[in-house]
């Protein structure tokens, strides 16, 4: 297991899409969520090209059809919308699918300025 909590993707299989079109992956990581109420803490708790679920440390959760961004620990903001809500978690659907996942699950590619963003972000 890797220190962001992601197992060897190369080797598991990924959980089967449902929904969401897209196989997804388990993968943790602090990241916070905008929308028109106001940024909130999370965690990211699975991947896919076309979304993700996010767990929010407040358990507030937006309004399902909310548009959002979401900002992960290297900066990076992806643009979606809620599209369902519960217990504290929320499902987003990114506006614009990402080609690859590769570099958002490979700690190895991110390099040391990612590391330490991530321990900052886990001591705020």
């Amino acid at each position: 297991m890797y220190q962001n909590g992601t197992e060897n993707l190369r080797h598991a299989a990924p959980r089967q899409a449902s929904r969401r079109g897209a196989d997804r992956h388990a993968h943790a990581e602090r990241v916070t969520i905008t929308t028109q109420w106001g940024a909130q803490a999370g965690s990211l708790m699975d991947l896919s090209t076309s979304g993700a679920q996010v767990r929010l440390a407040n358990g507030l959760v937006p309004v399902e059809g909310d548009d959002m961004t979401l900002r992960l620990v290297d900066g990076r903001h992806l643009a979606g919308n809620v599209v369902w809500a519960d217990r504290g978690a929320i499902g987003i659907r990114f506006e614009m699918p990402l080609s690859s996942l590769e570099d958002v699950l490979w700690l190895e590619q991110r390099g040391a300025d990612w590391f330490y963003a991530s321990v900052r972000a886990q001591r705020a």
